[in-house]
């Protein structure tokens, strides 16, 4: 018996040779992909068997996908019951890995008749496989399509080593990448996250619990040949590859223990998922908008800044701000600003700007560092500045000095910055005063009074990018109370601010009496001068002798 391979000529087909055209075989001609008997295959003209070659890496592919069992033959397919659209698309994926890796083992002749092996031949496979996956993922077809794709690139992936062919290991002939391996775990790594995905997308309604068990079965195959893959590699896998996808599988949606951890009662820690299988599962409750059970999942699991969110999602805000004080180490890192924005949005402005000061100026155990509460101030800021209308912005900018109605909000904030800074974190806990009955002034008004002379109660040493935040946000009269608050403690470097960015926006009038406490030690001569001449010009001549006459640092000393 000889293999089919193309021969020239035309003719009929059947039992006899024809006119010798490929579709022509004799008795004894056997198909290159089948190895079985021309007469008996079955793709020899529906598939175009007849043309096979061993010539040609398709038909090698294809003919390593026929005569493998474990390839052709994949239980997930039936157990799934994909059909015969399905089937021949996972058919597809695998023959194509499968044809990717030949190019890789044949290499490519270069300069010099060397031959480069490329195992992008392999990743550009992967690639377009990942592609199809989540088009299908997120289309129409869902996850049982997305599970036939999974399961035809991942069995050609791991039925394959990526390691050189020994015998053509002569550096003169033959050039191996280095970090093949890393590809090869890369990729193994990313179809791993997609198994993990698509499982936890599936319900029983999509994929029958006996489907997960073949599943379960399957990947144990698979994840013992990819095992044998990548054994005594460096650096090594942190898991065995694929074993999260078998985790996931084997603890479905309707496991008693996932059931008990989606409902808050679980309290066995073994029972903590990998953080791949944790991703998958969230992005699903997210997906289904689960918020309650997505936040006990969080909280099961130790993520902490993600269950704020899903707090707020879930309607539970009068739980946020405890947490945050039991575990102060949510503030760092600006992890709490989202939420206090999402909080605004969703209708609890009270409640974010409540969350917002506790982690700006609240007791976060320790001696925190300033950059974990700026960005609480600037959201603070920025917000309460937001709720000023224009014709507020347009009075509270006057040149000169305030009117009544913002001299009697700053000392009615700062009355309240008294009652409350002894206990804040107490305080927080119920919503805000309002200001005191018969108030002329507006809420927003008192908001921004409010974060001033706390931050300057609290967090003194933040002063200074307080009072720039406010000004940044087009409100100076903010910067001015944090500088007549301050008084005669404002520091060198407040002054010169002061002097040089905010004085010719606002004139000394809007601060004068802050600038009479100064005792200006250490201030720079030229920014005594320049605010000398300033109160000189607004007629304050007093004033600008005595900041004439201070002596500089040097001239005192001496």
């Amino acid at each position: 018996p000889r293999l089919a391979a193309p021969r020239a000529g035309g003719g009929g087909v059947g039992g006899g040779w024809g006119g010798g055209g490929n579709e022509a075989y004799c008795p004894n001609c056997v198909c290159f992909v089948c190895d079985v008997l021309a007469s008996e295959c079955q793709g020899w003209l529906r598939v175009g068997h007849c043309h096979a070659s061993d010539k040609d890496q398709y038909w090698k592919a294809l003919r390593v996908f026929t005569r493998t069992d474990m390839l052709c033959n994949s239980p997930l397919l039936k157990a799934l019951g994909c059909d015969e659209a399905a089937c021949m698309e996972a058919h597809r994926w695998c023959v194509n890995g499968l044809l990717g890796f030949h190019r890789y083992r044949d290499g490519d002749i270069g300069p010099g008749g060397v031959v480069t092996h490329s195992f992008l031949h392999v990743a550009d496979v992967t690639s377009s496989a990942m592609k199809a996956i989540v088009k299908h993922l997120l289309g129409p077809k869902g996850p049982r399509a997305t599970l036939a794709v999974l399961d035809g690139i991942t069995s050609a992936i791991v039925v394959n080593s990526y390691r050189p062919d020994p015998t053509q290991m002569d550096s003169t002939k033959h050039k191996w990448c280095s970090s093949t391996f890393l590809a090869y775990k890369a990729i193994l790594e990313q179809i791993e996250k997609y198994w993990v995905l698509t499982i936890a997308h599936t319900s029983t309604r999509c994929v029958p619990p006996q489907a997960l068990a073949t599943m379960a079965e399957r990947l144990k195959h698979l994840t013992k040949l990819a095992s044998n893959k990548v054994a005594g590699a460096s650096p090594p896998f942190t898991h065995v590859p694929l074993s999260h996808a078998i985790s996931v599988c084997e603890r479905g949606w309707t496991h008693p223990a996932m059931v008990s951890i989606l409902e808050g009662q679980c309290a066995d820690r073994s029972y903590c998922e990998a953080q791949t299988v944790q991703l998958a599962r969230l992005h699903v409750l997210e997906r289904a908008q689960r918020w309650n059970e997505a936040y006990h999942y969080s909280m099961f699991h130790g993520q902490y800044a993600k269950s704020l969110a899903y707090m707020v999602r879930a309607n539970r805000c009068q739980d946020m701000l405890p947490m945050v004080q039991r575990q102060s180490s949510l503030a760092q890192g600006a992890q709490c600003v989202p939420v206090c924005a999402e909080l605004v949005q969703c209708g609890h402005a009270d409640s974010a700007v409540r969350l917002a000061m506790f982690c700006a100026f609240g007791d976060l155990g320790g001696d925190q560092p300033a950059q974990n509460r700026l960005p609480y101030i600037h959201w603070l800021v920025e917000h309460v500045v937001g709720q000023l209308d224009p014709s507020e912005v347009m009075s509270r900018n006057t040149y000169g000095a305030p009117n009544g109605t913002i001299e009697t909000a700053r000392q009615d904030a700062a009355e309240w910055a008294r009652q409350v800074s002894p206990r804040l974190s107490e305080a927080l806990l119920q919503p805000l005063a309002d200001a005191p009955l018969g108030a002329l002034y507006s809420p927003a008004t008192y908001g921004v009074e409010r974060v001033a002379v706390l931050c300057l109660n609290l967090t003194p040493q933040l002063s200074l990018p307080c009072a720039k935040f406010f000004s940044q946000q087009g409100d100076n009269c903010g910067a001015c109370s944090l500088l007549l608050a301050r008084g005669g403690q404002a520091d060198t470097a407040l002054i010169t601010w002061a002097v040089n960015e905010l004085l010719p926006r606002v004139g000394v009038h809007a601060v004068l009496q802050a600038i009479q406490k100064w005792s200006l030690q250490g201030v720079q001569h030229a920014v005594k001068m320049s605010l000398a001449s300033a109160l000189s010009q607004a007629g304050e001549q007093d004033e600008a002798t005595r900041v004439q006459n201070t002596p500089d640092t040097a001239a005192a000393s001496g």
